[in-house]
Protein backbone atom coordinates (compact mmCIF):
# COMPACT_ATOMS: atom_id res chain seq x y z
CA UNK A 1 0.00 0.00 0.00
CA UNK A 2 1.04 3.49 -0.83
CA UNK A 3 2.71 5.98 1.82
CA UNK A 4 -0.49 8.34 3.16
CA UNK A 5 -0.60 11.79 3.61
CA UNK A 6 -0.19 12.48 6.96
CA UNK A 7 -3.12 14.78 8.65
CA UNK A 8 -0.80 17.67 9.96
CA UNK A 9 0.15 17.73 6.03
CA UNK A 10 -3.30 17.92 4.58
CA UNK A 11 -4.02 20.56 7.34
CA UNK A 12 -0.93 22.90 5.82
CA UNK A 13 -1.88 22.48 2.54
CA UNK A 14 -5.52 24.18 3.61
CA UNK A 15 -3.99 26.63 5.33
CA UNK A 16 -1.25 27.45 2.25
CA UNK A 17 -4.34 27.44 0.23
CA UNK A 18 -6.55 30.09 2.15
CA UNK A 19 -3.50 32.28 2.83
CA UNK A 20 -2.03 32.07 -0.61
CA UNK A 21 -6.05 33.17 -1.75
CA UNK A 22 -6.18 35.98 0.35
CA UNK A 23 -2.46 37.46 -0.82
CA UNK A 24 -3.38 36.33 -4.40
CA UNK A 25 -6.21 38.20 -4.70
CA UNK A 26 -5.25 41.40 -2.76
CA UNK A 27 -1.99 41.33 -5.54
CA UNK A 28 -4.34 40.80 -8.21
CA UNK A 29 -6.88 43.13 -7.41
CA UNK A 30 -6.34 45.62 -5.40
CA UNK A 31 -2.36 46.40 -6.15
CA UNK A 32 -2.87 49.77 -6.43
CA UNK A 33 -4.07 49.83 -3.45
CA UNK A 34 -1.72 47.56 -1.71
CA UNK A 35 1.50 49.07 -2.36
CA UNK A 36 0.02 52.63 -1.82
CA UNK A 37 -1.08 50.98 1.64
CA UNK A 38 2.41 49.23 2.56
CA UNK A 39 4.55 52.44 1.12
CA UNK A 40 6.09 49.64 -1.55
CA UNK A 41 9.06 51.26 -3.64
CA UNK A 42 8.50 51.05 -7.16
CA UNK A 43 5.28 49.55 -7.67
CA UNK A 44 4.64 48.57 -10.91
CA UNK A 45 1.05 47.09 -11.46
CA UNK A 46 1.23 44.50 -14.28
CA UNK A 47 3.96 42.82 -11.99
CA UNK A 48 1.88 42.85 -8.87
CA UNK A 49 -0.99 41.59 -10.57
CA UNK A 50 1.45 38.82 -12.04
CA UNK A 51 2.91 37.82 -8.78
CA UNK A 52 -1.37 37.58 -7.47
CA UNK A 53 -1.52 35.35 -10.35
CA UNK A 54 1.45 32.90 -9.68
CA UNK A 55 0.38 33.08 -5.75
CA UNK A 56 -3.08 31.99 -6.74
CA UNK A 57 -1.44 29.08 -8.78
CA UNK A 58 0.01 28.25 -5.87
CA UNK A 59 -2.95 28.20 -3.80
CA UNK A 60 -4.53 25.92 -6.39
CA UNK A 61 -1.85 23.43 -6.47
CA UNK A 62 -2.29 23.24 -2.50
CA UNK A 63 -6.21 22.64 -2.75
CA UNK A 64 -5.49 19.89 -5.06
CA UNK A 65 -2.34 18.29 -2.61
CA UNK A 66 -5.15 18.91 0.35
CA UNK A 67 -7.38 16.47 -1.85
CA UNK A 68 -5.03 13.73 -2.82
CA UNK A 69 -4.16 10.87 -0.29
CA UNK A 70 -0.88 9.59 -1.41
CA UNK A 71 2.63 11.12 -0.74
CA UNK A 72 4.31 10.15 -3.96
CA UNK A 73 1.60 12.26 -5.67
CA UNK A 74 2.03 15.25 -3.38
CA UNK A 75 6.43 14.81 -3.27
CA UNK A 76 6.91 17.12 -5.73
CA UNK A 77 4.85 19.88 -5.43
CA UNK A 78 5.75 19.94 -1.39
CA UNK A 79 9.64 20.26 -3.08
CA UNK A 80 8.17 23.23 -4.97
CA UNK A 81 6.91 24.99 -2.02
CA UNK A 82 10.15 24.39 -0.18
CA UNK A 83 12.15 26.38 -3.25
CA UNK A 84 9.31 28.89 -3.42
CA UNK A 85 9.47 29.99 0.42
CA UNK A 86 13.53 29.85 0.23
CA UNK A 87 13.79 31.53 -2.96
CA UNK A 88 11.18 34.24 -2.15
CA UNK A 89 12.62 34.80 1.57
CA UNK A 90 15.98 35.24 0.02
CA UNK A 91 15.20 37.61 -2.28
CA UNK A 92 12.80 39.88 0.38
CA UNK A 93 16.14 39.44 2.34
CA UNK A 94 18.35 41.03 -0.29
CA UNK A 95 15.83 43.89 -1.28
CA UNK A 96 16.66 45.41 1.90
CA UNK A 97 20.56 45.68 1.21
CA UNK A 98 19.92 46.10 -2.46
CA UNK A 99 16.74 48.65 -3.05
CA UNK A 100 16.07 51.47 -0.79
CA UNK A 101 13.17 52.04 2.07
CA UNK A 102 12.01 48.76 1.68
CA UNK A 103 8.65 48.58 3.55
CA UNK A 104 8.52 47.07 7.50
CA UNK A 105 5.71 45.37 6.03
CA UNK A 106 8.14 43.54 3.66
CA UNK A 107 8.81 41.25 6.93
CA UNK A 108 5.69 40.18 7.45
CA UNK A 109 5.88 38.24 4.18
CA UNK A 110 9.37 37.02 4.73
CA UNK A 111 7.88 35.34 8.38
CA UNK A 112 5.05 34.03 6.27
CA UNK A 113 7.39 32.51 3.52
CA UNK A 114 9.87 31.14 6.62
CA UNK A 115 6.67 29.68 8.29
CA UNK A 116 5.87 27.87 5.35
CA UNK A 117 9.45 26.78 4.66
CA UNK A 118 9.91 25.05 8.04
CA UNK A 119 5.77 23.52 7.50
CA UNK A 120 6.54 21.94 4.69
CA UNK A 121 10.35 21.10 5.29
CA UNK A 122 8.98 19.29 8.55
CA UNK A 123 6.78 17.51 6.84
CA UNK A 124 9.08 16.51 3.75
CA UNK A 125 11.37 14.64 6.60
CA UNK A 126 8.32 13.23 8.30
CA UNK A 127 6.90 11.69 4.85
CA UNK A 128 10.37 10.70 3.54
CA UNK A 129 11.35 9.41 6.96
CA UNK A 130 8.60 6.84 7.56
Amino acid sequence: MAQQITKELKLIFLIHFFTSIVIGLVFLVMTEWFVALIDWPNPDPAAGRLLGCAIIGFAASSLLAWRETEWIRVKILVQMEMVWCVLGGGVLIGSFFMLENMPLFTWVFIVVLLAFFVAFAWFYFVQERD
